[in-house]
């Protein structure tokens, strides 16, 4: 009987550890965050940098399409999950002039018009053009911080693939600072082949970790990797990590919708 109740209470102990997943361990939630942060999916860079926001963050909503009142309410939900997120102060503006954040929802046949509009020449974006759903283009300055970026979402095509949430989640998501999609990062939001439509808890700790005050703009993948250990023990000490299954949920688009 005595040996049986140690049993048992070791195997009770030793539950946190044997139910963890793969992508709560440190060395896989590293080469996650390396791959979305410092790697780009339309433009080679040879020597990637660490970008984000170091300034509030001000949206200008523009719709054409659909029900505009919906849209901004699916996009005003996501911002502030993303500020809670990221401690970054996100707020609407009806003033142009004081955005840095263009959020336009149109239709398909307009798509290259509001490219033109708000990110420039689209035969610049080409590629991004023929096999995007939806669009999401930034601007940095000489020390790596996001000064303006343009999200474009022609919701007719993104509604017929359905994928119109996703474009609202992940496009406004990556201009946080997280620019890259990757296959090998999953579970994810950044992962094309997944079926992930809201921010995962892998996401919640890329986000986490982007905005983590061991990291700062114009760091290289060396400098990164180098940093990231700290960025980890932050991670850990604050049980973001063991907890981010439920603390990605709150203030969630996915629990605002009951999904």
């Amino acid at each position: 009987m005595i040996r049986y109740s140690l049993c048992l209470l070791f195997l009770c102990l030793s539950w946190p550890v044997l139910s963890q997943e793969r992508w709560q361990t440190d060395e896989y939630i590293q080469n996650s965050f390396v791959k979305i942060a410092l790697e780009r999916e339309y433009k080679e860079t040879q020597f990637p940098k660490l970008i984000r926001w170091n300034k509030p963050i001000r949206l200008f909503f523009e719709s054409d399409s659909g029900d505009a009142l919906l849209q901004k309410e699916l996009l005003s939900v996501h911002a502030q999950h993303l500020a809670s997120i990221t401690g970054l102060s996100i707020d609407f503006t009806s003033d142009p002039k004081k955005a840095n954040i263009f959020v336009v929802f149109t239709h398909y046949d307009n798509l290259e018009q509001k490219v033109q509009q708000y990110i420039g020449d689209p035969e610049s974006i080409r590629a991004a053009l023929d096999e995007a759903i939806c669009l999401g283009n930034f601007r940095r300055n000489g020390r790596y911080e996001i000064t303006r970026g343009s999200i474009i979402i022609p919701v007719d095509y993104a509604r017929s693939k359905g994928r119109f949430l996703d474009c609202i989640v992940e496009e406004i998501t990556q201009l946080m600072g997280l620019p890259n999609d990757s296959n090998e990062v999953f579970p994810s939001v950044f992962n094309d082949v997944s079926i992930d439509t809201y921010l995962s808890p892998l996401d919640y700790l890329l986000l986490k970790a982007l905005y983590s005050r061991y990291l700062t703009p114009g760091m290289d993948v060396k400098q990164t990797k180098a940093a990231f250990p700290n960025v980890l023990k932050q991670l850990h000490a604050t049980q973001d990590i063991e907890k981010a299954i439920e603390r990605v949920q709150r203030y969630s688009l996915k629990t605002y919708l009951g999904d």
